[in-house]
């Protein structure tokens, strides 16, 4: 997949958008972490915080999953999503790739059961399925930061 990329930050923020709680990722060299999750009260308040994670850690390019279907088919939720993304592209000034995001939450509960993490901090793992989704942003895509 061709992406159109700002290879002058070589650096990636992932991000896991939900309707209360968006998680975000850094990724660069090919290497992924989990950062925080962001309350969504307001998009406008989420983008200008994402914004702050930005500008502070000197992201190029944002990578957002896109909820499609197994089949790749778009969904109530990928509509939200993309005017999302729009509105934080405009903000931002920061070229957005769309990532499938299909079973990244399910994969982040499994992940975070396997690490022996609380049922309680479970429910908030909204930043580990954005580490997931650059991840698998990178392995799809051979990304070169260096």
């Amino acid at each position: 997949m061709k992406t159109n990329r700002d290879t002058s930050l070589p650096r990636f923020l992932g991000i896991d958008y939900g309707e209360r709680n968006i998680g975000l990722a850094l990724g660069h060299n090919n290497l992924t972490m989990p950062i925080k999750t962001v309350s969504n009260k307001t998009d406008r308040d989420a983008i200008f915080e994402i914004n702050k994670v930005i500008i502070e850690n000197k992201v190029g390019n944002i990578v957002i999953g896109i909820p499609l279907t197994a089949e790749g088919k778009e969904t109530k939720e990928s509509l939200i999503v993309r005017r999302f993304a729009k509105n934080l592209k405009t903000i931002t000034k920061r070229p957005v790739i769309f990532q499938n995001e299909f079973g990244t939450s399910k994969n982040a509960l499994k992940e975070a059961i396997s690490l022996d993490v609380s049922q309680k901090k479970r429910r908030a793992n909204d930043h580990l399925a954005a580490t997931l989704i650059l991840k698998t942003f990178f392995e799809e895509n051979s990304v070169d930061t260096k």
